[in-house]
C-alpha cells in the first residue's frame, strides 16, 4: 500500500534558510514597532518570525544588537543607490533622484511602525547609549553618506550650487522626518490634515530651489505693471 505524501508544510526557517536574518529583521520591526524596545522579547521576535529564540543567536548576540540592526537595515534601505539608474525613456537627473527618494522617505517617516519605532527610540536612547551610537554611526551616518554622495554628483554636474554635501543630505531627509512626526505623532493629520502628495511636492521643491545652480533655479522677474 502506497505511503501518502505528507501534506505539512516545513517551517517556514527550515524551506528557506538563507533569507532568515532578513526574517528576523522585518519581525523585529513589527514587534519593537508595536512593543518598544524595553517590552519586547526576542521570544517575541522568534514567534513573529516563525523561528526558535535561539536562531536569532545564530544572527544577533543580543537584543540591543538586533535592535541596532534592525534600525540599521530600514535607514539604509530608503537611502538611494550612488549608481545612477540606467534604461528608461530619458536620462534621470540628480533632481529627479531626490524627487523620487522624497516620496520614499515621507512614506517611510509617515508608517505606523516607523511612529512606533521613532517614539521607542526616543525614549530608549538613555539607557542604551552604545546601542544608539552604534546604529547613528553604522545607520544614520552611512546613509546620509549615501545621499551626500548624490548632492555632490549633482554639484560636479553642474545641477547643484557649492554646498557641504552632507549637511544638505540630512538637512533634506530631516525636514521629512519632523513633518511626519508631527503630523503622525503629534495630531497634526487630525487637526490640520495635508495630502502626502502636497507635502511632498511643497518639500521638495524649498529644498532644490535652495540646491540648484543659479542658472537652472533663478526664477524668472515678472515685467514690471504697465511694461510690455
Amino acid at each position: 500500500m502506497p505511503i501518502a505524501k505528507s501534506h505539512a508544510r516545513a517551517p517556514r526557517w527550515r524551506r528557506r534558510p538563507e533569507v532568515r536574518p532578513q526574517q528576523i529583521l522585518e519581525a523585529a520591526f513589527r514587534v519593537f514597532g508595536t512593543r518598544g524596545l524595553h517590552q519586547a522579547t526576542l521570544d517575541d521576535v522568534a514567534r513573529a518570525a516563525g523561528i526558535t529564540k535561539g536562531t536569532i543567536y545564530l544572527y544577533f548576540s543580543s537584543k540591543a544588537d538586533l535592535f541596532t540592526a534592525m534600525l540599521k537595515a530600514r535607514v539604509n534601505g530608503i537611502m538611494p543607490p550612488v549608481d545612477v539608474p540606467k534604461g528608461g525613456p530619458g536620462p534621470v537627473t540628480i533632481r529627479d533622484r531626490l524627487c523620487t527618494l522624497g516620496r520614499r522617505l515621507y512614506r517611510f517617516f509617515c508608517s505606523p511602525a516607523y511612529l512606533a519605532m521613532y517614539r521607542t527610540l526616543i525614549s530608549e536612547a538613555p539607557q542604551f547609549p552604545e546601542a544608539t551610537a552604534h546604529f547613528y554611526r553604522e545607520g544614520i551616518l552611512q546613509a546620509n553618506q549615501r545621499l551626500a554622495e548624490v548632492i555632490r554628483q549633482g554639484i560636479s554636474a553642474g545641477e547643484f550650487r557649492e554646498v557641504d554635501p552632507i549637511i544638505a543630505a540630512r538637512a533634506f531627509v530631516g525636514m521629512f522626518q519632523i513633518f511626519a512626526v508631527s503630523q503622525g505623532l503629534l495630531g497634526g493629520q487630525r487637526v490640520f490634515p495635508i495630502p502626502e502628495t502636497k507635502i511632498v511636492r511643497t518639500v521638495t521643491e524649498i529644498f532644490l530651489s535652495g540646491l540648484l545652480a543659479s542658472r537652472a533655479g533663478k526664477p524668472r522677474r515678472r515685467p514690471a505693471r504697465g511694461s510690455r
